[in-house]
């Protein structure tokens, strides 16, 4: 997700998504088949009853998917027909843990929640930093490790989103062989699992580069996550990295159900920037 520029942004993308979001699902043509990723950040308690009827509606139109059954069917080693969908939750807030998870779980929907393992156990010190890197307006406290254990013995899949949440197209070689390979190195020191996942920060396409997919590849991530959105075919083979559409549980639940289920041309990765910034 792609922060506003500044105040006059934002409250233009608020009117214009208002809008647009209410036009959208009036009319338009459903997929019949095709996977979709999703993701989110934060789930706050005062979000529960509409989060609950969003991921009920998103439940009658498709069925959820692991990562694992995701690479499955798009490498070919697995069919399986209908719309899916494959649910991932980056920056690893609290929130996850307490309000997302137990609805999450009593629905039977897999996910997968992206963290960078700095921050985690490090107190509002460590709040205060992410909320820096990430760009966001007001820290959130991040779970623990222990939290994140309890976790990943419930099925969730915990995978990397950098070590510090920097933007990984600024970074010199040396910087993104931390924040890309040890972050995977440090969530498997802590919790004891293999790490397979990765989200890079921010998503969009100038927040990356082609020498750091190709590393996050050579560090055994199978799976690179973007925030560009786009329709997935089972059978097209696993692209260079995944495309993802991006929500809050606090959307409308139409608007949601829209994006998860509209009609779009395979996802093609789009090149990406071959420098640094």
């Amino acid at each position: 997700m792609t922060p506003p520029r500044d105040m006059k942004d934002r409250a233009k993308r608020v009117v214009l998504r208002g809008v647009l979001d209410r036009l959208r699902p009036l009319a338009y043509t459903k997929i019949t088949s095709g996977i979709r990723c999703l993701t989110f950040h934060y789930q706050f308690p005062d979000e529960q009853e509409n989060a609950s009827r969003l991921f009920a509606a998103l439940k009658r139109e498709g069925d959820f998917i692991t990562t694992a059954e995701l690479l499955a069917l798009l490498d070919g080693t697995a069919t399986r027909q209908g719309r899916l969908f494959h649910l991932s939750i980056d920056d690893g807030f609290e929130n996850i843990a307490t309000e997302a998870h137990p609805m999450l779980k009593s629905a039977g929907i897999p996910y997968s929640l992206m963290v960078c393992p700095t921050y985690v156990g490090a107190g509002e010190i460590g709040n205060e930093a992410f909320r820096k890197n990430a760009q966001y307006a007001a820290p959130l406290p991040l779970a623990g490790w222990d939290a994140l254990a309890a976790l990943a013995g419930d099925g969730v899949e915990i995978g990397a989103h950098t070590l510090s949440h920097r933007e990984v197209s600024t970074l010199t070689t040396d910087e993104l062989a931390q924040e890309v390979s040890q972050c995977r190195a440090e969530i498997e020191a802590k919790l004891g699992m293999p790490c397979t996942s990765f989200a890079w920060p921010f998503g969009r396409i100038s927040a990356m580069t082609e020498e750091a997919v190709a590393l996050a590849q050579n560090s055994g991530y199978r799976a690179i996550f973007s925030s560009v959105r786009g329709l997935l075919q089972p059978g097209q083979g696993v692209p260079r990295y995944l495309p993802r559409d991006h929500f809050e549980p606090g959307w409308p639940v139409d608007t949601v159900v829209y994006y998860a289920t509209r009609e779009a041309p395979l996802f093609e990765p789009p090149a990406l920037p071959t420098t640094r910034r």
